[in-house]
């Protein structure tokens, strides 16, 4: 039971989708490895192409792989892991999993861009565009827990 659940009526309570933290866990690590890997898959054609077609040194390469991977995560777990944790407890009274993976791409998107903006990328709708890839990341992970939700009806239910 949830702080404040008691202060609720039981037909209020019994209708909640929750994820538990291994779903919680699994979606998290689903979007950010799906983010992560796209970032590793256009930093590589962005850098190691060019340098392996003019037969170049491409060594910083791998260092820049690594960044990738390093803050990819880290921003992941900073930000994204208690935007998601927010956000699955909002989304608690609403049943419909799409309206959950919809709003897990919309939320981050957004969330993303304005944080992107703050940090000094410019404030341009076009860059909503790269900001989408973190959505559909998102979105695909919770797409991917849909089935391993617990409803709390299913819980109170007498066995």
């Amino acid at each position: 039971m949830a702080l404040g659940d008691a202060a609720q009526p039981q037909a209020v309570r019994s209708h909640r989708v929750v994820l538990d933290a291994y779903a919680f866990i699994k979606g998290w690590l689903i979007a950010t490895s799906l983010w992560v890997g796209l970032l590793l898959l256009l930093v590589a054609a962005g850098y190691g192409v060019p340098a392996a077609r003019d037969g170049t040194d491409a060594g910083y390469v791998w260092g820049y792989l690594g960044i990738v991977v390093f803050y990819g995560f880290g921003v992941s777990l900073v930000f994204a892991a208690p935007l998601a944790w927010v956000l699955a407890y909002l989304l608690r009274p609403v049943r419909n999993q799409w309206i959950h993976i919809g709003a897990f791409f919309t939320v981050p998107t957004l969330a993303f861009w304005l944080l992107g903006s703050v940090l000094g990328l410019g404030w341009q709708p076009l860059l909503l565009i790269p900001w989408a890839t973190v959505g559909a990341a998102a979105a695909i992970g919770r797409w991917a827990v849909r089935n391993d939700v617990l409803s709390s009806a299913s819980a109170a239910a007498p066995g």
